[in-house]
């Protein structure tokens, strides 16, 4: 028991011992006033860790070195306006601080105009810059090897960095305001450092540059006005950028560079000539970004395995969303209006443009020299063009809406082969609905073109396949070939429209198992130059079937007889089915004794001098006998039009024999406009030299060494 005793009573005498020391302690912190005409230096001198040196109101001259930690140097009024320190040499910066655990607070500090700086951290952990006023400095605020500081709420006006970040990690730098500067905010060779809500403006160069700099968040900057790009990063990954706003910055708004795996999320790019750049840049994710009023919205070059997701980008001039020479990119959910090029791909490849909303722009969707991409669910209306393919090929095009444009749904011109068309929609278009020019063994599958001047149009296209499209009611043509052969053109609705399957000057092509109906002036039109073309099991149930002219050679009117349901119902295949809308038509009264569903006689094509052998019955009439008919008055019914020009110049239909009218026409070609040779950069491939190259401006070795510069 008298052991614990004792035990006790050390204890409480120890602790009171310590707390005795640690008052004593407390009580030696020191509050030092400096007065004007007294010098700063000297109160700083005579310091120890804890004290406080408060400087009242006036101007002071000099340079001033602090070595001693846990010190705070303020101004009495907390105001930087009345407190000014003015570099008494040039050669010094004005705080010179190794020491940790410092604040400076409410100064306005002058420095000396050479590469010296109003406040250098050299070595200086957990140290606080706040509320002070910078001027005329090379450097305002610098830190070098510096770690854990804080830089809150200061000026910085007409220097060239108002804030240096070399080699400090984990510093935070926040509600600054910085403008007339080179660069705003520079961090190199840096990680881990928060930049937030700071102001920039007005830098001849850049605002904010991260270069070699990691893991760091910029949050809710606003970076305008400056000269080259807002917000810069060169080798610098794993960053966040969130809620910043780059307003009017001269070439980019915020441009990456060899810097993989960075987030932008929720940021605003207004009026610049690049609103968000990457280059050679990937896996990084843009989300919730607004673009608007720039030259470009939102472009990556040569980078692969970026996300694009739920952007708002528009009424930038040249393109919204942009991918040059890049692999393996996501676009998606994206909401883009009013661009001259909605969703731009250039040299690029497998990559997957999923469900956007794109309105009222030039070309929707654009792919040029573009493979294995796929466009998937995209609502693309009210264009000039829905989706256009420029020597692009492999791609999957599949359940979009390409609609109620200004020109063409979908083209796929010069080229654009082994493309995969299913499930579009690409109607009420002004002019065509699906136009292929020079492009082949293409595949049109279940696509709907309604409502167009012409629904499909092939022109020196071969070797495509269209199947089960629904073509209707478009004003001149359903499905339009010219100058194009070795087609399939196969269960496709082609109704209700001026003609249904019109052929001029397209040979070798098989059209079969179609549905071509209630046509205005025919079903189906070939001209005297288009020759060995193969047409059986089509529905045919118009005034003029088939306006078949003279001079043409080889064209076959049914297959082999062979089994198999045809279109009419029957058990055998073998020609068309011949009806008119008032029931007269050839295959509404022809007898079938055997019931095969076929006719026992034969259907003579008018004055063509062409018979279809085995032409179908629409039912089977056992009582009546026509072994043979000459159907000479669907010559005479022909409409006037059908032997003229068409009489819509404006689209340019073709004549009876001059084909090449409907090829090329001078209003609907594209290549004065968009094609990337007269006007975009674009088109020298992945090669940046032509205008994407970040040499020919913006090297970086002639303003971003800091080697060369600083210390």
């Amino acid at each position: 028991m008298a052991w614990g005793i004792y035990i006790q009573r050390f204890i409480t005498l120890f602790l009171a011992l310590v707390i005795c020391t640690l008052s004593s302690g407390i009580g030696t912190a020191t509050e030092i006033i400096v007065q004007p005409g007294e010098s700063i230096q000297d109160a700083v001198n005579n310091t120890v860790q804890g004290d406080e040196v408060v400087v009242s109101p006036g101007s002071y001259t000099e340079n001033l070195r602090i070595t001693t930690g846990n010190l705070i140097i303020r101004s009495a009024s907390g105001d930087p306006e009345d407190t000014t320190i003015i570099a008494n040499s040039q050669y010094e910066d004005v705080f010179y601080v190794e020491a940790n655990n410092v604040k400076i607070t409410g100064f306005s500090i002058n420095g000396p105009g050479t590469d010296r700086a109003g406040v250098y951290l050299v070595r200086s952990s957990n140290c606080i810059i706040e509320n002070n006023r910078l001027a005329n400095g090379t450097l305002g605020i610098y830190l070098k090897q510096s770690n854990y500081n804080l830089i809150l709420n200061n000026t910085a006006v007409n220097g060239k960095r108002a804030i240096n970040i070399e080699r400090s990690n984990y510093n935070k730098a926040s509600g600054n305001t910085v403008s007339n500067q080179r660069f705003g905010i520079y961090s190199l060779f840096s990680e881990g450092n928060i930049l937030s809500d700071n102001t920039v403006s007005m830098s001849a160069d850049h605002g904010i540059v991260l270069e070699s700099s990691s893991n760091t968040s910029l949050e809710n900057n606003i970076v305008s006005s400056n000269g080259d790009y807002g917000i810069y990063l060169a080798s610098s990954g794993n960053s966040n950028l969130t809620g910043n706003t780059a307003d009017s910055n001269t070439v980019y708004g915020i441009y990456l560079k060899d810097s993989s795996g960075n987030n932008l999320v929720n940021n605003k790019v207004l009026n610049s000539s690049r609103g968000i750049f990457l280059l050679r840049t990937g896996d990084s994710m843009l989300s919730g970004n607004l673009a608007s009023n720039n030259e470009r919205g939102i472009q990556i070059t040569s980078a692969g395995n970026n996300n694009v997701l739920k952007n708002s980008v528009s009424d930038n001039s040249f393109s919204g969303i942009s991918l040059l020479n890049s692999t393996q990119c996501n676009i998606s959910e994206n909401i883009l209006s009013n661009n001259t090029i909605g969703i731009n791909l250039a040299f690029s490849s497998n990559g997957t443009v999923f469900n956007n909303t794109v309105q009222n722009g030039g070309r929707g969707i654009n792919l040029q020299d573009s493979n294995y991409n796929a466009l998937l669910n995209n609502n693309v209306v009210k264009n000039r063009y829905g989706a256009y393919l420029l020597r692009s090929g492999w791609n999957v095009l599949s359940n979009n809406d390409l609609s109620e444009g200004e020109d063409h749904g979908i083209v796929l011109e010069n080229s654009s082969n082994y493309n995969d068309l299913t499930g579009n929609i690409a109607s009420y278009n002004r002019a065509y609905g699906i136009y292929l020019k020079d492009s082949s063994n293409n595949n049109l599958n279940s696509n709907e073109a309604a409502g167009n001047n012409r629904g499909v149009f092939l022109t020196k296209s071969n070797g495509n396949t269209l199947l089960n499209n629904t073509i209707l009611d478009n004003s001149e043509y359903a499905i339009l070939l010219t100058y194009s052969s070795e087609n399939n053109i196969s269960e496709n609705d082609a109704s209700n429209s001026n003609r249904g399957i019109h052929l001029s000057t397209s040979s070798d092509n098989t059209i079969s198992g179609n549905n071509i109906a209630s046509n205005g002036v025919s079903g189906l039109y070939m001209t005297s130059t288009s020759n060995n073309n193969t047409v059986f099991n089509n529905y045919l149930n118009n005034n003029v079937n088939a306006n078949i002219k003279p001079a043409s050679f080889g064209n076959v009117w049914n297959t082999t007889k062979t089994s198999g349901t045809n279109i009419a119902g029957g058990p055998y295949i073998g020609g068309n089915l011949w009806a008119k809308p008032d029931g007269t038509g050839f295959s509404q009264t022809a007898t079938d004794a055997d019931g095969d569903g076929i006719a026992d006689g034969v259907y003579n094509i008018g004055t063509s001098g062409y018979t279809d052998y085995l032409p179908l019955v629409a039912v089977s009439k056992t009582e009546q006998s026509t072994p043979q008919v000459d159907v000479t008055e669907e010559q005479t019914e022909t409409p006037a039009e059908e032997s003229e020009t068409s009489t819509d110049d404006q689209i340019g239909a073709p004549t009876d024999e001059s084909e090449t009218s409907t090829d090329d026409r001078s209003e609907y070609d594209d290549q004065s406009e968009y094609d990337d040779q007269s006007g975009s950069d674009d088109q020298s491939g992945s090669d940046d030299q032509s205008g994407f190259d970040d040499q020919s401006g913006f090297d970086d070795q002639s303003g971003f060494d800091d080697q060369s510069e600083y210390r």
